[in-house]
């Protein structure tokens, strides 16, 4: 299926299917699926693998749907971003080393500003009580029928080959969705796989408010896990023609 790009403004939107089309080149797996649970207009929190900048990349470059995505709150200021990027970019992925990593971190520390304000990133203040702000964000477009994008690995704790521990923060979502709405959100995972350059849309996950919210925060967390993770080797297996394991 032929995605239609819809995030940001007019230049992120340029950049972004640049992007694709020449670097990415993504398959998209699973779309229609997914559009016929997105017929009834109830807003989503999309969840995904990481895989450094490329997951983040992917998805927002690909994915035919409007999505807000949460984004370290480094990476929306000015003041900071340059040296989030020297760590977690120029250096980490991009195997660069001072003075080097720090000029090209500077670089495009401006430009990633402008590209998250342009898309109305949501900043997240992890460890902090400005994180209260996050949720409120979130839970204002949420109720206004718009879409989160979340990418919730620690890969610090990995479970698996694939992915790292998933945080579960962002489930609070659901409850204060809930709370405010007597209506169960619903979880979208996606998987993406850039040994295959391939993106697979899962089926939708929804929230039980019937069960206690500590026990419905580990089923939540455990069926995203799964279900990303077998998608992941599914997008292997369809595209690359790759073992599962």
């Amino acid at each position: 299926m032929q995605s239609r790009l819809i995030q940001g403004g007019l230049i992120v939107q340029i950049l972004c299917k640049l992007f694709q089309r020449l670097i990415l080149k993504l398959r998209l797996r699973g779309w229609g699926n997914a559009f016929r649970h997105l017929a009834c207009g109830e807003p989503l929190i999309i969840v995904s693998n990481h895989i450094g900048s490329f997951g983040p990349l992917s998805i927002i470059s690909s994915l035919p749907l409007k999505v807000y995505p949460w984004v370290a709150h480094e990476v929306t200021e000015l003041r900071k971003v340059a040296r989030r990027l020297q760590k977690e970019f120029t250096e980490l992925e991009l195997k660069l080393r001072p003075p080097a990593s720090v000029w090209l971190a500077r670089l495009i520390g401006r430009i990633c500003v402008f590209i998250m304000r342009d898309l109305q990133a949501i900043p997240v203040y992890s460890s902090s009580r400005r994180i209260r702000d996050t949720f409120q964000r979130s839970l204002e477009l949420l109720l206004k029928g718009k879409n989160i994008l979340v990418f919730p690995e620690n890969k610090e704790r990995p479970i698996n080959e694939v992915l790292g521990d998933f945080s579960t923060g962002f489930l609070a979502m659901a409850r204060l969705y809930y709370e405010r709405t007597r209506k169960a959100i619903r979880f979208l995972p996606v998987a993406v796989n850039q040994k295959v350059k391939g993106i697979r849309i899962g089926k939708p996950i929804r929230y039980d408010a019937a069960l206690p919210f500590r026990l419905e925060r580990l089923r939540l967390k455990r069926e995203l896990e799964g279900s990303i993770y077998s998608m992941y080797y599914d997008l292997q297996q369809e595209l690359g023609g790759l073992p599962a394991g």
